[in-house]
């Protein structure tokens, strides 16, 4: 399942509880400047999330031995292009940290440790690759030259 910039926005309203209160619609007066600034804050963190996200493998190989870039974001409607776990369970702490860093550092701090902590979370769930590993050293198998006399 693809995720929006906007459900991401949603998310992070919620975890900074400045949703409206009876109906829980995270677009309201209030919300309006966090709104305007969301694009261009998440497209700030969306390379530093890309190398924990499923498909990073993919883009490294389709660059050629360059460094893959993570495809920014221009609308509320744009599909992030990470995968789910790090849209919902990463990215919406970062954002949500940089919406409040000047009204609110100390919740901001919080958030912003949490979307590291996630984003370590999900480096570490990442599927392990098999492979071979290279012989740097270069025909010093079996013990050979294990005592230099």
């Amino acid at each position: 399942m693809a995720v929006t910039v906007q459900q991401i926005f949603d998310i992070a309203i919620h975890l900074m509880d400045s949703q409206n209160e009876s109906t829980g619609s995270t677009d309201t007066a209030d919300t309006k400047e966090y709104k305007l600034r969301t694009v261009s804050l998440l497209n700030s963190v969306l390379d530093r999330a890309f190398p924990y996200s499923d498909n990073y493998r993919d883009a490294v190989e389709a660059a050629g031995g360059k460094r893959p870039i993570c495809p920014k974001v221009t609308e509320m409607a744009d599909e992030v292009a990470l995968d789910e776990r790090i849209c919902t369970g990463a990215l919406p702490y970062g954002l949500a940290g940089l919406l409040l860093l000047e009204e609110d550092p100390s919740r901001a701090n919080f958030l912003w440790q949490t979307f590291l902590e996630q984003l370590e979370l999900c480096r570490q769930s990442l599927p392990s690759v098999i492979g071979d590993v290279e012989n740097l050293y270069g025909g010093i198998e079996h013990g050979e030259f294990g005592a230099w006399w």
